[in-house]
């Protein structure tokens, strides 16, 4: 599937002359980048006891070739260059949309350029931030089937854990558009590969791309969590209303577990090291600590332990 320039945008955010040339830097041709001019309209602020500590600023970074780092301190939020345009993976809460959009621009990226966004899962914290950022750049949306329909409906489909967590809504997203499980989008050279994994929510998926430095590319996968957070009541090992998530949550472990994997990154910076590892690069910059073949398999193992473990509370509790 190939994704198509949007529809001119709105008003402005202006792409100062550095940022277009910034961007021009990372292509092999020497033609300028044309940027658009955005106006970037969040929506109101989701409140909640943690919501100032998920929203705290983080200073944009390099990860790895055309990947970068643009979320807060607390929630992860990607970016993957092109000369022919920009993808964007998660958007935050409502208030990190603004944050998003200043760390594009601080790396010398437009805001104007982006054209796809996708999504690991739809839950207030990671997918609260896409309406404003779709509506004001005209990216095209997506996600699996069942992130879809929970992007569309605004909260949780019925049977996500957190479903009864009623501070768990987010602007909908009606445009939202689905894609199928191994599906290929790309956008310049730019070609991300969607995964199936039906963990922490029914519509959970892992993207992975490749990114190059010079002559050595390497993979990177964006892996979903695999918390086991439910609201009240909620039984992985299911119930009388609820069949069991167990397999699934298995099946979606082994998939993480699977792929190609050179550079983890996942909804939570802390999940995958970030402070410790940027503290190692400054230290000795001819290293880099994101990169880590056994990253993805290591993840994948730690979310099986976190699933016996739930299931043992559960098992214990009737």
């Amino acid at each position: 599937m190939i994704w198509k320039s949007p529809a001119a945008a709105l008003l402005r955010l202006t792409a100062s002359v550095l940022g277009a040339a910034a961007l021009a830097a990372c292509s092999s041709s020497d033609e300028p980048v044309a940027t658009r001019q955005v106006t970037l309209m969040p929506d109101p602020a989701h409140v909640c006891d943690f919501c100032e500590r998920l929203n705290e600023p983080a200073e944009p970074f390099q990860v790895y070739g055309d990947t970068y780092y643009v979320g807060t301190a607390m929630i992860s939020s990607v970016l993957i260059a092109s000369d022919d345009g920009l993808v964007l993976i998660n958007g935050g809460m409502t208030q990190t949309a603004p944050q998003i959009a200043a760390n594009i621009e601080a790396l010398g990226f437009s805001l104007g350029d982006l054209r796809l966004i996708l999504n690991t899962h739809a839950h207030f914290d990671h997918a609260g931030g896409i309406a404003a950022l779709a509506r004001a750049t005209g990216a095209k949306v997506a996600a699996t089937e069942r992130g879809v329909e929970a992007l569309k409906q605004g909260r949780p489909t019925e049977d996500d854990p957190q479903r009864a967590m009623e501070d768990n809504v987010f602007p909908a997203v009606p445009q939202a558009q689905a894609v199928a499980d191994g599906d290929t989008l790309e956008v310049g050279d730019i070609t991300v590969t969607a995964h199936y994994t039906p963990a922490h929510t029914p519509g959970s998926a892992a993207w992975s791309w490749r990114s190059c430095e010079e002559e050595l590319c390497l993979d990177v996968v964006f892996a979903d969590s695999f918390s086991t957070r439910s609201g009240a009541g909620f039984r992985f090992t299911g119930d009388d209303d609820n069949p069991s998530r167990v397999d699934a949550f298995r099946s979606a472990v082994a998939t993480v577990a699977d792929l190609p994997c050179d550079v983890l990154l996942t909804p939570s910076p802390l999940s995958f090291g970030v402070k410790e590892k940027l503290a190692a690069r400054a230290e000795d910059p001819t290293v880099n600590p994101f990169v880590d073949s056994g990253a993805c398999r290591a993840y994948a193992a730690s979310g099986a332990a976190g699933l016996e473990k739930r299931i043992a509370e559960e098992t214990a509790e009737q």
